[in-house]
């Protein structure tokens, strides 16, 4: 049986889909557990993992080693892993630790508190990562928590038909399947009725979003969402490039809560790489349509994913990549070194960048965007910027922490009450990854 009342702490791991469904797994076992401040105090610990590199997935068994020792301490500590990792991992995870007493996929989420209940009824450790017709409306069931945060995702669709030559998403999240248009407009009309002010749309490929029932797209759900009443910004992520279109531009131009900003992942400058990707646009296609963004959203700030090493590149490619992000000049880049995944196309490439070649490309790369980076934030001295309050500082200076609409970070000194408000600051000087500013009476 389960506890009358435990607590649970997760630890989550990689993308905005993996924050939201660790909102969700709060919310299916609110009526058995609360959460937990610390791994220590909780009663049952779960790892929300991502499988996108290798390195993530590293971290995933190192801390698990960890909570070995935890668990000799007290045997009664229940230890799960959800997400891409499990997903993609399934028993073997149960035949390479013995520490893990459930694995569950990302399809899975919704059967949590079923999950539990046969570890703690039967004694056995349990897997599930079976797909099954349900998974999708299921997952969504519980509406997202309320409280004090005035931000908050929600989620559009899940999975991607694109199979990116390197990427496991579709393989881990499954094809893609679009939620209903209506409950996602309910569970809008929900947040902001609970005192949210900014919803970030969820999605692997928002662009293809469509209403399973009508076939209305993506602009029509923005539509719909940025005329709730006391909305006050709305956000999406993340945009294929291939499917970014002028039409979607237009509308995000004409709509008062769209913020502007947009995260666009190249991944790479050269055609080249681009091809052996399967990205399904080339360098110019994609440039043209930043030549768009910045024409019809002046002040629109870009964000983008890149990959370097990928099999096949050359330093005449890097090289086309250090251009792009020149011509782009990108708000921020994450940038990785490539990683093959089990499954995918890349994994079977045999014309591979070897470790000393591609060694010195991503510190490179991340110079020049952090120079970009620096002058955008330099020119922002002296501006007033509208600030909506997100909660405090993640440095634990002291000071609140906010985001402009076109994605600045700021600090500045408050009270917690602010928290929620929306405020004009003044940008009285710049660091590498945020801004610090004053309250304008």
């Amino acid at each position: 049986m389960m506890p009358e009342q435990g607590k649970v702490y997760i630890r989550t791991f990689g993308c905005q889909m993996n924050v939201y469904d660790s909102e969700k797994i709060y919310a299916f076992l609110q009526d058995r557990y609360i959460p937990a401040a610390t791994e220590e105090e909780a009663d049952l610990i779960l790892l929300n993992t991502c499988s996108i590199r290798d390195k993530a997935e590293q971290k995933v068994y190192s801390l698990l080693g960890r909570l070995g020792a935890l668990k000799e301490m007290n045997p009664g500590i229940l230890i799960g892993v959800g997400g891409c990792v499990a997903q993609q991992e399934g028993e073997r995870i149960l035949k390479r630790t013995t520490v893990v007493d459930l694995v569950f996929g990302t399809h899975n989420i919704h059967k949590l508190p079923e999950i539990i209940e046969e570890r703690l009824n039967t004694g056995r450790r349990v897997c599930r990562v079976e797909e099954d017709a349900d998974s999708v409306s299921s997952s969504e069931a519980p509406l997202a928590r309320s409280g004090s945060d005035p931000t908050s995702l929600l989620t559009i669709m899940k999975g991607c038909d694109n199979f990116c030559a390197y990427c496991v998403v579709p393989l881990v999240r499954g094809r893609e399947v679009s939620r209903a248009m209506s409950e996602i407009v309910d569970e809008a009309r929900y947040l902001v009725d609970k005192g949210v002010k900014e919803i970030t749309l969820l999605g692997q490929n928002v662009n293809s979003y469509h209403d399973p029932g009508t076939g209305a797209g993506f602009i029509r759900l923005l539509e719909i969402i940025d005329s709730i009443e006391s909305l006050e910004r709305l956000r999406f992520v993340t945009s294929h490039p291939k499917d970014f279109s002028e039409a979607l531009v237009e509308a995000m131009a004409g709509l008062d809560t769209i913020c502007e900003h947009v995260h666009l992942p190249v991944q790479a400058g050269s055609n080249k790489v681009l091809q052996g990707m399967g990205r399904g646009y080339t360098r110019e296609e994609y440039l043209e349509k930043v030549s768009v963004l910045r024409e019809l959203i002046p002040d629109v700030e870009i964000t983008t994913d890149i990959i370097v090493g990928f099999p096949g590149e050359e330093r005449d490619d890097f090289e086309q990549t250090l251009s792009l992000i020149e011509t782009a000049r990108y708000q921020n880049a994450f940038s990785f070194r490539f990683s093959p995944r089990p499954g995918t196309a890349a994994a079977q490439m045999t014309q591979t960048v070897s470790a000393e070649t591609r060694k010195p490309w991503l510190p490179e790369l991340q110079e020049a965007q952090n120079h970009i980076t620096a002058e955008k934030h330099a020119a922002m001295v002296g501006k007033v910027v509208e600030v909506l309050v997100e909660g405090s500082g993640r440095l634990q200076n002291g000071k609140l922490e906010g985001r402009t609409r076109n994605n600045f970070i700021v600090h500045f000194t408050g009270d917690q009450a602010l928290i929620g408000k929306t405020l004009d600051i003044r940008i009285v000087s710049s660091r590498k990854i945020h801004l610090n500013g004053e309250r304008v009476s």
